[in-house]
C-alpha cells in the first residue's frame, strides 16, 4: 500500500490499539485503494458506502469502524511520482479528530 503520513497520523497510529489499527488498514486496502483505482476521487464512481467518505474543505473524511470503536481518519490525495493518486494521511482516530 502506497500512502504517505504526518507526523501526527504515525503518532496517534502507534496509539491505537492492535484491533483498531487492524481495522483501519483492512478498510483502506480493501475499499479505500480499490475506490482510488476507479477514480472515485474524480467522481467517476462512487465511494464505497461504508467508508462514508465526504470532504471538509480540501481534506477527506472516512470512517473506517461505525460501532465501537467509530474510527474515523482524515486524509488528502495527490499524485505520486508516477502521477498515480496516493493517500496522505493526516489524522486517525475517532470522533474527536475532528475538534
Amino acid at each position: 500500500m502506497r500512502y504517505r503520513t504526518t507526523s501526527g497520523f504515525d503518532s496517534a497510529f502507534a496509539k491505537l490499539p492492535r484491533e483498531h489499527r487492524a481495522l483501519f488498514t483492512a478498510a483502506v486496502r480493501e475499499h479505500l485503494l480499490p475506490a482510488l483505482a476507479t477514480g472515485s476521487h474524480r467522481g467517476e464512481t462512487a465511494w464505497p458506502l461504508r467508508l462514508r467518505v465526504h470532504k471538509i474543505g480540501e481534506v477527506y473524511s472516512l470512517t473506517w469502524s461505525y460501532s465501537g470503536p467509530d474510527g474515523r481518519a482524515l486524509f488528502t490525495i495527490g499524485p505520486d511520482a508516477d502521477g498515480e493518486p496516493i493517500p496522505s494521511w493526516l489524522a486517525v482516530g475517532y470522533h474527536d479528530i475532528y475538534q
